[in-house]
């Protein structure tokens, strides 16, 4: 997980616009893919508004993740499990309302939550073989 050590790029103002261009979108083209008015497009990207309650849909149509542009938290897209997918399937997902932004917040949690359990399981591994390790003595040494 990464996060940005640029103050600039941990905004909200800063994410959001990151996140439109890298999906290669004008202001209004997302506006109408999201169901909002490009005027509340303008605010986020110049910090007006800080957040908004359609940052999941936001971010599936971008195809980044949800996470990282509400919080600046992880990277900004998933690599291997963020697939290509067509325009009318990315319509139809945003179009499912809060049911699709839901099924998304829960995809992305899930991950999360492997990502912390695999970490966890490193760290008990490290840690056991610290336990494991025989300790010098100034004796020895």
């Amino acid at each position: 997980m990464s996060t940005p050590d640029d103050p600039e790029k941990s905004n909200f103002a800063y994410r959001f616009r990151t996140a439109r261009l890298h999906a290669n979108l004008t202001q209004q083209s997302l506006a109408e893919k999201v169901g909002i008015t490009q005027a509340a497009i303008h605010k986020l990207e110049s910090g007006q508004f800080r957040s908004s309650r359609k940052t999941v849909a936001i971010a599936m149509v971008c195809q980044v993740n949800p996470v990282w542009l509400e919080t600046g938290v992880g990277e900004m897209t998933h690599r291997e499990e963020m697939p290509t997918e067509d325009e009318e399937s990315r319509t139809a997902a945003v179009a499912g309302g809060v049911v699709a932004q839901l099924g998304a917040m829960e995809r992305e949690l899930e991950r999360t939550i492997q990502m912390l359990l695999e970490m966890r399981n490193k760290i008990r591994r490290l840690r056991a073989r610290q336990r494991a390790r025989p300790r010098r003595t100034t004796a020895e040494g």
